[in-house]
């Protein structure tokens, strides 16, 4: 018979908390590999999912005003047109082994902040991870830009949402607080690149890792979860490719 404390243990869901930013093609790729994963995680139904949000670059223009992408990253961004070529050859290599298209020389870059706020609207009713899904499908894979707000309206209705509420928010400031508390939080704990993985608070992985790391790092933060008798937090890290918070990415 169980005790009461290992009741208590048996109950408690695990917390993976993920900050990331739509401008970050890293964010996409780790958020297919992460959710590849999931279907390999004995445990999935366990875990309780917040996304959370970061912006690369809040000076970029909105409202469906975005640089394309190769202008952005050699003019605001200083890359060389080598290292541009290197590093769209490293994501379409990426791109190829998740199995989705590759568009990315041909998107936009951004301000992300609008693209945020649906998302935080769209976990009021838990359907923020579809409408990240679909705002980063929009950018990697369709080459839209993510700022314009019919886009933004497509996509939330898509997942579910009313268009009034979506186009009320929008005008609004609504969850402007919010990602003001995400980033925050990401700087409290020293974290400032994305995509970051936030397991248990014990557990980090930070990039576009890929699939077998996700489903080994999952089951090691469950495992010291349902065993753990110290409180005390020790953080570890696995790292791949990911953005930083100047807005430049790794190549």
């Amino acid at each position: 018979m169980m005790t009461m404390e290992q009741l208590k243990k048996e109950s408690v869901k695990m917390k993976v908390e993920v900050w990331t930013d739509i401008m970050c093609p890293y964010c996409y790729i780790g958020k297919l590999h992460y959710e590849k994963a999931l279907k390999q995680f004995e445990h999935a139904d366990e875990i309780e999912l917040e996304w959370k949000a970061f912006q690369l670059n809040p000076d970029l223009p909105d409202k469906g005003k975005g640089y394309p992408v190769r202008e952005y990253l050699t003019n605001y961004a200083g890359y060389s047109e080598e290292s541009i070529d290197n590093m769209f050859a490293n994501l379409r290599k990426m791109a190829d082994n998740a199995g989705v298209p590759f568009n990315l020389t041909k998107s936009f870059a951004s301000n992300t902040r609008d693209a945020h706020r649906l998302i935080k609207l769209a976990a009021t009713k838990g359907l923020d991870s579809v409408v990240l899904g679909k705002l980063g499908k929009a950018y990697f894979e369709e080459a839209k830009d993510y700022s314009d707000w019919d886009l933004l309206v497509s996509i939330g209705t898509a997942a579910g949402l009313e268009e009034e509420e979506i186009r009320r928010m929008l005008e609004s400031d609504d969850y402007l607080y919010e990602i003001k508390q995400d980033m925050q939080e990401a700087a409290n704990l020293g974290f400032d690149t994305v995509p970051t993985f936030l397991m248990d608070e014990r557990q980090a992985i930070i990039g576009s890792e890929p699939v077998d790391l996700f489903v080994k790092v999952l089951n090691k933060a469950y495992d010291a979860l349902k065993n753990r008798t110290e409180k005390e937090k020790v953080l570890e890290v696995s790292k791949g490719k990911s953005c930083n918070a100047d807005g430049t990415c790794e190549i």
